[in-house]
Formats: structure tokens, sequence, C-alpha cells
């Protein structure tokens, strides 16, 4: 018995066919992102006075895991906003690059635990409106049977 999941999935993601990244959602989402994980870890780590300088490396990291995310996607099909492997690579990439910058300024003593929390906010936060999207999208590409036998009649 074989059987597969009515939800479209994977590389069949009919919402992502003929066309690309959907840069005037990625951008914006992934910004206000940043910039909720960039308060909620300040908050976190009790360091309220900090909340600038985390925003500002938010905003630099989340920049440069677009421009490795779509350069190393550059040739092929980008899709940033799915959850994976684009959406994990723009996580990935955020994360290295936040945790590098804290360490250069002297993250010290609780790095190891703020990078952890860090991961676990980007990873909630950044892959999570993916995942939420992809699955909005997946529903709205869904046809039932009915109307879709109505709509290949009509057509023929």
């Amino acid at each position: 018995m074989d059987w597969a999941p009515a939800v479209p999935d994977g590389v069949d993601c009919p919402w992502t066919r003929n066309r690309l990244t959907r840069w005037w959602l990625v951008l914006p989402a992934d910004a206000i992102g940043a910039a909720l994980v960039a308060v909620l870890g300040s908050a976190g780590a009790h360091e309220l006075d900090e909340i600038p300088t985390a925003l500002a490396r938010g905003a630099a990291a989340v920049v440069i895991a677009w421009a490795c995310a779509w350069a190393l996607l550059r040739g092929r099909e980008h899709h940033l906003e799915r959850p994976w492997p684009e959406g994990g690579a723009v996580v990935v990439v955020a994360w290295g690059a936040w945790t590098v910058m804290r360490a250069l300024a002297g993250g010290g003593a609780g790095l190891a635990s703020w990078a952890v929390m860090t991961g676990a906010l980007l990873v909630a936060v950044l892959g999570g409106w993916r995942w939420l999207y992809g699955f909005a999208k997946a529903h709205d590409s869904l046809t039932p049977k009915p109307l879709q036998r109505r709509l290949d009649a009509q057509d023929q």
C-alpha cells in the first residue's frame, strides 16, 4: 500500500513555480524577525542597554545570510521563503555571523549560553514564519476534487 500526503511538499511546491524569491516578503519578515530576536535575546540576557547594538548586529547578520544564501543559489532557482533548504541556510548563516560578531566584541563568559538562546530564537522566528507561510500557501493551492472536476469539464 502506497500513500502520498495531499499537501504539496518538497520540490513540488505550486506556489514557487515560475518565479524566484519573493523579496517583498522575505526582506521585511526576516528584518522584523531579527529585531524580535535581538530584543528578546537582550532581555533574556538582562542586557537591555545593549538592545541598539543587538539590533545592529542582528541586521548585519541577516543581510550576510541573505547574501550568502543568494550567492550559493545563484544560477538556479532560489526561494528564500521556503523553510528548507534555503530558509535553513539563512538561519544557520545568520546565527553564525551573529555569534562571531558577539565573540569578536568580547562576548566572553556567557557566549555559549547566548549562542544557544539566539540559535533557538532564530529557528523559532526565522524558520517559523517560513514554515507557516509554506503551510498557508500549500493549503491555498489545494483544490477540492469536485471543484477540480467541474473546472476540468469547463475547460473541455
